[in-house]
């Protein structure tokens, strides 16, 4: 305990003048009332006559340059829940945001749970991980009281047992999307497919109300076209997930009015991801919306488009066209997409090299002038040196 209190003592500021400790930190603004509170409680317990006095320092206005050295920003501090305290911890693990960034924990809250559900929808074992978080939920009382003598597998659940509740329900709503029931399919509100003698056959005017039409886990092609769905599901919000990644991204540069990293990073990123997967996501949709039997043609293959869409972007497949005009978006898509990559590489660290140059000649510029200064005044150094002694010596 000694050890620790002459630490912490050391790393403060001995005033001979007023013979008084400074210490310089960081507090939240919110929580100055109990700062000064924690700090007269500790004078009154230690039974000094000398209070401690807290001067906050507004780093908002013109002191802020006096206080802090270059490139030096505030720590980072976030308010958290037992909610949201998992999830805060799953985003500083890829790395701490500054405290002029927007703080990304928010969004997976939401995010991190749903892409779980696409990756294990079923709505057995969902509801298998729900009733596990809920015992952990619903006896929270007796289990924090034992929380100190937990082992490191007890506390692991224990402490993420609300990230648990949420990936488990979205197991169970993915689930009821794949109808997945263990892996079995569930007839909840009857099958739009009926027989007839020229075999199976959807009916025109119904529609299985939610989810995959049980009747497609026991057709032929039934594991092709789950498979298929589920991948481009996954495709789809993945890319909705960069997006909203990239969105923040440039409404960070623009609140710190940074044009280099608005225009010469984010911006070209954002293109090149909706050049390229945006229209496939879009291609997605349109392949989903058309009703090729109707149209006596067959539906293209996406993963061909996309193939197609690098190695020769102007030709289609002629086969199985996916929509008018398919060869002119394609090729402007893709001259997008490669303007895009010597954007992103290049156009940051030229600017920035510049700047570094530029700064770096105004340096040595200023003490070529300086020392300029004192070989043609050499009197100058000796005035400013005698000035300097009785000011050093107070």
């Amino acid at each position: 305990r000694r050890k620790a209190v002459a630490h912490a003592l050391n790393l403060c500021n001995y005033d001979v003048t007023r013979r008084c400790l400074i210490a310089e930190g960081w507090v939240p603004r919110s929580m100055l009332p109990a700062t000064r509170a924690a700090l007269q409680s500790a004078t009154d317990g230690a039974g000094h006559a000398a209070p401690a006095i807290l001067s906050p320092v507004d780093l908002s206005g013109p002191e802020r340059a006096h206080h802090l050295a270059p490139g030096e920003i505030p720590p980072t501090f976030f308010r958290t829940t037992e909610l949201t305290a998992p999830f805060q911890a799953i985003v500083d693990a890829y790395g701490t945001p500054c405290a002029d960034e927007i703080n990304p924990a928010p969004f997976a809250v939401v995010t991190f749970p749903f892409f779980f559900g696409l990756m294990f929808g079923d709505v057995g074992h969902g509801l298998l991980l729900v009733a596990f978080a809920l015992s952990y939920v619903c006896n929270e009382r007796s289990l924090r009281a034992r929380e100190r003598t937990m082992t490191e597998l007890e506390r692991f659940p224990w402490r993420g047992r609300y990230p648990l509740l949420l990936m488990g329900l979205s197991a169970v709503y993915c689930g009821l999307i794949y109808n997945d029931w263990f892996g079995n399919p569930a007839d909840l509100w009857g099958t739009a497919w009926h027989r007839t003698p020229q075999g199976m056959r959807k009916d025109p005017h119904r529609t299985y109300p939610f989810g995959v039409d049980p009747l497609w886990h026991h057709a032929a092609n039934g594991l092709s076209f789950v498979n298929s769905y589920k991948m481009k599901l996954s495709i789809v919000f993945g890319v909705a997930q960069m997006t909203g990644g990239l969105l923040l991204s440039a409404a960070n540069a623009r609140h710190r009015k940074s044009a280099v990293d608005l225009y010469g990073e984010a911006l070209p990123q954002l293109l090149f991801l909706m050049a390229v997967f945006g229209y496939l996501v879009w291609a997605i949709f349109k392949k989903w919306a058309t009703d090729w039997v109707a149209l006596a043609r067959p539906a293209p293959s996406l993963i061909t488009l996309l193939i197609k869409f690098f190695m020769d972007p102007g030709a289609p497949p002629p086969d199985a066209p996916l929509y008018e005009g398919q060869a002119t978006v394609q090729g402007t898509l893709a001259l997008v997409a490669a303007l895009c990559v010597p954007w992103m590489l290049v156009a940051k660290p030229v600017v920035l090299y510049r700047r570094h140059a530029a700064e770096a000649f105004g340096r040595r510029r200023a003490a070529r002038d300086g020392s300029t200064k004192r070989l043609l005044d050499p009197d100058s150094e000796n005035e400013q040196s005698e000035d300097s002694g009785p000011t050093s010596e107070a």
